[in-house]
């Protein structure tokens, strides 16, 4: 599979989406798939390493990884809103925070140019 369906298979607007896509499962059953994000995941390492210091990104490509991004951390900050009807079923707060920390530092690294090392996380990619 490309790296950009594993990307795009978590965009909703587009004919490559999946319900079973990490952001899919995120927004319709409150799960967590670590299986699913660490395909999307390995994408964003693996394009950004293709892109190197010339971040030339399409637009084609941007939209749909920042408005994963952005619709996944409004996902995982609605888990801690106690008014809010969303509630991460498979993860506790702390692994939410946990989580959350990987997928900020992850998608800002894409979006710098510089990933962070696999291994400065409490939850390592294995498909890294």
């Amino acid at each position: 599979m490309s790296i950009h369906i594993d990307i795009l298979r978590n965009f909703p607007f587009c004919d490559e989406y999946v319900d079973e896509s990490f952001l899919g499962l995120l927004h319709e059953k409150e799960i967590v798939s670590y299986e699913e994000y660490w395909k999307l995941d390995a994408a964003l390492y693996i394009e950004c390493s293709k892109l190197g210091a010339q971040i030339k990104l399409s637009r084609e490509l941007v939209w749909p990884i920042f408005r994963i991004f952005s619709h996944t951390m409004l996902l995982l900050g609605s888990n801690f809103d106690d008014d809010d009807g969303f509630s991460i079923k498979n993860l506790s707060k702390d692994e939410v925070l946990v989580f959350r920390e990987r997928v900020q530092l992850v998608f800002e690294g894409f979006f710098s140019g510089e990933m962070p090392d696999n291994d400065i996380f409490q939850i390592e990619n294995p498909l890294l």
